[in-house]
């Protein structure tokens, strides 16, 4: 009796599960059909640059993004600019080389907020970002932490908060 009730209780287990019916995998991707997806290198370079420029191209400009934040904003000249995106670019700290570690095909805008008082800059950082891929993020911290070191005299501007944007490809 107890050998039946065991049987009885494997069989309705067996009917659950659906017994030995082979799964229908029809709308499963073959590995034929992935390696016929599969793009070759030179492709997906393409493919990231093309990705790439469109994000830098859909970046707010300075003034955008000046004007989103409002009065005491100012967009800052180009001899700040071109400054501010040499010291970025600078070897010694190579935050962009840092981001391009984790992320090859990083590219990036870059807003800083550079603050200006009567005897010059007391505060430079990043104001916001638009990167490719996540590793921007890094880039971000390294910057922040490099600006700290970065002092403009008077010479770059009146007393005012400006927004300088750099890209990163």
């Amino acid at each position: 009796m107890n050998l039946q009730r065991v049987t009885l209780l494997a069989l309705l287990t067996a009917a659950a599960c659906g017994g030995d019916k082979s799964k229908d995998d029809s709308n499963q991707p073959s590995a034929k059909d992935a390696d016929a997806q599969a793009l070759s290198p030179d492709d997906y370079r393409k493919k990231q640059a093309a990705y790439a420029d469109s994000v830098l191209n859909q970046s707010a400009p300075a003034k955008a993004v000046v004007e989103k934040l409002g009065k005491g904003y100012a967009v800052g000249d180009t001899r700040l600019r071109d400054t501010v995106a040499t010291l970025a670019a600078d070897k010694k700290a190579d935050c962009f080389a840092v981001g391009r570690k984790t992320d090859p095909y990083l590219a990036g805008t870059v807003s800083f907020f550079v603050n200006m008082s009567v005897v010059g800059s007391d505060v430079v950082r990043v104001q916001q970002s638009d990167w490719t891929s996540a590793a921007g993020n890094i880039v971000d911290a390294c910057l922040n932490e490099a600006a700290k070191a970065w002092k403009f005299d008077a010479t770059f501007g009146k007393p005012a908060a400006y927004i300088i944007q750099v890209q990163f490809k």
